[in-house]
């Protein structure tokens, strides 16, 4: 494992972390309008937005929830190399994807790490413990 490798892999477990900790399934803690980011309420109350800066392809987490823009309030960076990142949202049967906050049941979660030769993918699935 490189470098870039492990940093990628610990930004990876704790966005998969607080994907965990949406509030609830609805519009006021969940904005499923993208795949190219998440924003959300945690359990505490707090807004969390993932995201990826493509100008230096970082993984990025700021304070931000569903109200707020990505990358406004204290963002800061979690992994470098980060050519890609995407969301999807599923139903409970897992197959079936939802741009409706009140189904969602799965929220997948696809980086892409590179570092020059080296590439790898980490893909996770979670279901939030409050859905």
């Amino acid at each position: 494992m490189t470098s870039s490798d492990g940093q990628a892999r610990a930004a990876f477990e704790r966005m998969t972390r607080e994907l965990r900790q949406v509030r609830s399934a609805t519009a006021n803690d969940l904005d499923v309008a993208s795949t190219a980011q998440v924003r959300f309420i945690d359990t505490d109350g707090n807004g969390v937005c993932f995201y990826r800066d493509a100008a230096n392809n970082r993984l990025m987490r700021s304070a931000d929830g569903p109200a707020t823009a990505c990358g406004t309030t204290s963002a800061q960076p979690l992994s470098d190399f980060v050519a890609g990142l995407l969301f999807a949202y599923y139903l409970n049967d897992g197959r079936t994807t939802t741009a409706v906050p009140t189904s969602v049941y799965y929220v997948t979660v696809h980086v892409d790490v590179q570092d020059n030769n080296v590439s790898d993918t980490l893909r996770a699935t979670i279901h939030p413990r409050n859905f």
